[in-house]
């Protein structure tokens, strides 16, 4: 079955019928060393929320989103969910963003019956360990095999390192991208490893580059190490080479805008298919572009938090929500759940989603599209394909 999320929210369209709002839980590290992503998210939960009432809220019922914040610690964000479940009567969950707090709130969610939709990679979400779990996000690997096939291919080089934060989607994704490497016949030369928000990545770049890196990849989920990674690699004078995934693509332009457009030169990574145009795409003609309008519509100061590429997954989480409780009529949580897993395709902003009884992580390699100068962003804010398929 194929599903189009405007198509599923079109039935909302109107008054809602009924006074009783529908709460959906907002749980996100608004403190705490993840304080970066929360900020990101809630913008995006509020944003999502309000257009859907805007458009008449889910099963004629007005939506309403429920804060809470993990503090960046696992315990707590356990202790937050049974706060909005039993407190607040939430019927639904998005977040938390990191994956170490998404894990044991998962085991929770299960419990109650409650959807959960997320942003968090690692690999131990699995539908065994979460099976009401669904992330919005790539797995690690995905996000970095075509940033693999670029630098071989495209840039020609093979003496690739790699650096990571510590968190469990960069963990996972560099144990994945070692054996992707591995089929690949190829070995890294450095494989480096650092805590969230690190002052001062010269050491690890200094590694790599006396290893000989030709080229690095960088897995990453905050703006700030992002940021200090490329001004540090701009203070040695070194210009190699940088493959990202999401979290520096879409950071991109407030990065260039606070560290200056000299520090961008050599960047290339991995970006949402939905988010990118070829030459010749008429500009504001996408999905994606209408949404960065209203974006910036709503929050004229988005690019705060990373602007509208930052915060669109964390978007897609409510309308994914609705779109569920729509298909199922019904709020409840293995009903939203057999909803998604039962959709080959859902048409996003983002580009295509598929549900799948065995993996929950929505978007795969065909959602993803290599860019390149990813701080030069087209003023509908799309982002310029590497990639792009040839004509004819």
């Amino acid at each position: 079955m194929t599903a189009a999320t405007a198509l599923a929210l079109s039935a909302t369209t109107g008054l809602a019928q009924d006074d009783t709002p529908i709460r959906f839980g907002g749980m996100s590290s608004v403190s705490g060393g993840g304080a970066g992503i929360g900020a990101m998210a809630m913008v995006g939960y509020r944003l999502a929320v309000d257009e859907l009432n805007q458009k008449g809220g889910v099963l004629g019922r007005r939506v309403e989103l429920v804060e809470a914040d993990t503090q960046t610690n696992p315990t707590h964000a356990v202790s937050e969910l049974r706060r909005l479940v039993d407190s607040q009567g939430i019927e639904a969950l998005m977040g938390p963003a990191i994956s170490q707090e998404a894990i044991p709130v998962s085991d929770l969610a299960k419990e109650m019956n409650i959807l959960q939709i997320t942003t968090a990679a690692s690999t131990d979400l699995t539908p065994d360990r979460g099976p009401l779990h669904f992330s919005l996000s790539p797995l690690g690997v995905d996000q970095m095999i075509p940033n693999v096939d670029y630098a071989l291919n495209v840039l020609g080089v093979t003496k690739l390192a790699i650096i990571s934060d510590n968190g469990g989607m960069s963990k996972s994704g560099v144990a994945d991208l070692l054996a992707y490497l591995d089929q690949k016949g190829v070995q890294p030369v450095a494989v480096q490893e650092f805590a969230f928000k690190t002052e001062d990545l010269t050491p690890q770049l200094f590694s790599m580059r006396r290893a000989g890196a030709e080229a690095v990849l960088l897995i990453n989920s905050l703006y700030d190490d992002s940021a200090r990674l490329l001004q540090n690699r701009a203070e040695i004078g070194w210009e190699v080479p940088v493959l990202g995934n999401l979290t520096t693509v879409s950071n991109a332009r407030t990065i260039a805008a606070n560290i200056g457009a000299d520090a961008m030169q050599g960047v290339y990574g991995t970006m949402f298919v939905g988010t990118t145009y070829c030459p010749g795409d008429a500009e504001g003609s996408s999905a994606y572009a209408q949404y960065v309008a209203h974006a910036r519509a709503a929050y004229p100061d988005i690019d705060r938090v990373g602007g509208p590429a930052s915060v669109a997954q964390f978007y897609l989480a409510p309308i994914i929500a609705a779109a569920a409780a729509e298909g199922a009529g019904s709020t409840d949580g293995q009903a939203m759940t057999d909803w998604i897993t039962g959709q080959d395709k859902i048409d996003t902003i983002l580009g295509p989603l598929g549900g799948d009884p065995d993996s929950h992580f929505l978007p795969g390699l065909p959602a993803m599209a290599m860019v390149k100068e990813p701080h030069l962003v087209r003023d509908d804010g799309t982002y310029l394909r590497a990639d792009c398929p040839e004509a004819g």
